[in-house]
């Protein structure tokens, strides 16, 4: 088979990352370099966007394209959503594929995740992980690393002022979130560790969305007149633009994440956006981080909140020279979750003869 249409049935709208840079962006890449077409589809309950559904639905049920594949993303719910891919899949089960990038098993039911694992063709996921998980339910599961698109945005030098970013949301979800949330791993390992720091810094938080987790912050840095706080309010995330844009201002990426279950499965896709655009990673040695950063090369892989402490006092203090060597390095990491690479991964798996 070689492939010539792709229907991509997602789990949420383009606020969700996943949606964006596993779906939307991928397939646009697809069509634009390999001349694939697709339809891209999003639950939504407007009228506009249900005649999409019920359009490209019967299509693919139907009236399915010659040598196409059939993506259900990440869904988990059993809601009429859910339902009808489900019967999707019982009659067009050849070339079909589940995306899964995170370890959804845990915080929320399993019944309608267990059945796209067990009925599709195959399954793609995000990390080891979340291979070994999937293995038991389905004998073809491969890895498909998240992507980030070439947008050429680069760090050039470090600041004067040393500024630490972080980039991600800190809800915490439900109560079973609560456990592994990146506010927990924040609070826990990311801001002790620069509480320690002894010279003025710059700390920039993007996505604190509640107002309470805002005041909550300040007033934990309240009596540390050297860190500078920078949190901003009313993020658009449909468009990731200016996400780069920002980030090429942080001299470090932070990713503190706690040793759970659920941040074993992470593909480091936080860790890819910073390196993107030269900026070295500082990150828990936790999941798939350790595949993408090098040791003192792009970046520190750490164990805890002191070596959090010391990575950044060590960057923070290196000649100016040695910090582009590691700019360069971070850069020259891109290769290896492009979106090439994302979309070669797909073509090849469905377009190999034993397929």
């Amino acid at each position: 088979m070689k492939t010539r249409h792709i229907y991509w049935f997602a789990h949420y709208n383009l606020e969700c990352p996943s949606v964006r840079y596993r779906g939307f962006y991928p397939l646009k890449y697809l069509r634009q370099h390999y001349g694939i077409t697709y339809d891209f589809v999003i639950p939504d309950k407007q009228p506009g966007k249900l005649i999409h559904f019920f359009r490209v639905y019967i299509s693919a049920l139907l009236f399915r394209k010659k040598d196409s594949i059939i993506v259900i993303q990440k869904v988990c719910t059993d809601r009429c959503y859910a339902k009808a891919l489900k019967l999707l899949i019982r009659l067009q089960k050849a070339n079909t594929l589940y995306d899964l990038d995170d370890a959804e098993y845990l915080r929320q039911p399993t019944k309608t995740l267990h059945f796209f694992l067990r009925n599709c063709s195959a399954v793609s996921v995000g990390s080891s992980f979340l291979e070994k998980y999937c293995a038991s339910y389905n004998n073809n599961v491969f890895i498909l690393s998240s992507a980030v698109p070439d947008h050429g945005i680069v760090k050039e030098q470090r600041n004067s002022k040393l500024c630490i970013g972080w980039l991600g949301s800190t809800g915490d979800g439900n109560l079973i979130a609560q456990d592994f949330s990146h506010k927990k791993s924040l609070f826990n390992i990311l801001f002790p560790a620069i509480k320690r720091l002894d010279f003025p810094c710059k700390l920039i938080l993007l996505g604190v969305v509640l107002k309470s987790d805002k005041i909550e912050i300040l007033e934990y840095f309240k009596d540390y007149g050297n860190i500078e706080l920078e949190i901003p309010e009313g993020l658009s995330w449909k468009d990731d633009g200016w996400v780069y844009e920002r980030i090429r201002e942080f001299d470090i990426g932070v990713a503190p994440l706690l040793d759970h279950e659920f941040n074993r499965a992470k593909s480091a896709f936080k860790e890819k956006q910073y390196l993107s655009c030269g900026i070295p990673s500082v990150a828990s040695d936790i999941g798939e981080n350790s595949k993408f950063i090098v040791q003192n090369l792009n970046g520190i892989l750490c164990t805890g909140s002191g070596d959090f402490f010391h990575a950044m006092e060590k960057i923070s203090k290196m000649p100016a020279e040695d910090y582009r060597r590691m700019i360069y390095a971070a850069v020259n990491s891109k290769d290896k979750f492009s979106m090439e690479l994302f979309s070669r991964t797909i073509l090849d798996y469905f377009d190999s003869p034993e397929v």
